[in-house]
């Protein structure tokens, strides 16, 4: 389920919008970009499960064998998705080179 939160000031921008979506999908960044949407939050990838040096995530769900969204910031035309590695882990109950993340985001004018 993809929560859509729409953020607007009225007083000082009657015209601006800004689109945050919750998504535990980030594979789909392609789909979110064309969508306009200015912020996507994600994780499901629980970064990449094990982390290989210089190469990254080995393997996470949806995406199979290195995925191309595992942890970090990613940016395609007004969107920028922020995936969190997570805390918790997939069926495989261990994690390599792959620290549990919580990520704080503050947003600011």
């Amino acid at each position: 389920m993809d929560i859509l939160l729409t953020y607007s000031c009225p007083r000082l921008c009657p015209h601006l919008r800004f689109k945050v979506l919750l998504s535990h999908r980030p594979e789909l960044f392609e789909t979110y970009a064309a969508h306009g949407f200015d912020l996507v939050f994600s994780g499901h990838a629980h970064g990449g499960q094990f982390r290989l040096p210089f190469i990254g995530g080995l393997i996470a769900p949806n995406q199979g064998l290195f995925p191309e969204y595992t942890a970090g910031i990613y940016s395609k035309k007004q969107t920028r998705m922020i995936v969190s590695r997570g805390l918790g882990n997939s069926v495989i109950p261990i994690r390599i080179n792959n620290r549990p993340e919580l990520v704080i985001v503050t947003l600011s004018n």
